[in-house]
């Protein structure tokens, strides 16, 4: 999980980079309804990638507009159930206190870790005595 800032699809930086990674391991591709209700004016008109997948906020006239720059990318042993990004729409709950705290979203992912709480196939990654 991370703060890559680096958006597949949109901003500056090698986008091909980021879209190549996202090919190979399990993205749960978070959405939020803040994201996919922000205006698209600005920097987001001539945004390409979906504005739902957005995770950060920044300035539209005079900044890169909003981007999909924080993930969270599980094992592949590991089985999501649920995934999202804290950027409620106007007018909901913590949408004031999401938007004051900083540009980047909180982004969330729910996994099943089976039965006795461990994925099936992983390994402790303490070293044995």
């Amino acid at each position: 999980m991370g703060d890559t800032n680096l958006d597949p699809v949109d901003g500056d930086g090698r986008r091909e980079g980021m879209a190549a990674l996202l090919a190979r391991v399990q993205d749960p591709r978070p959405k939020s309804e803040g994201a996919a209700m922000a205006p698209r004016e600005g920097a987001n008109a001539a945004q390409k990638g979906d504005p739902a997948l957005d995770t950060a906020d920044w300035p539209d006239a005079d900044g890169p507009g909003n981007l999909r720059v924080d993930v969270v990318l599980p094992s592949p042993d590991l089985t999501v159930t649920g995934s999202g990004v804290l950027w409620p729409a106007p007018g909901q709950p913590l949408a004031e206190t999401a938007a004051t705290a900083s540009p980047h979203r909180l982004v969330w992912v729910d996994l099943d870790l089976g039965p006795t709480g461990t994925a099936t196939g992983a390994s402790s990654p303490r070293p044995s005595p």
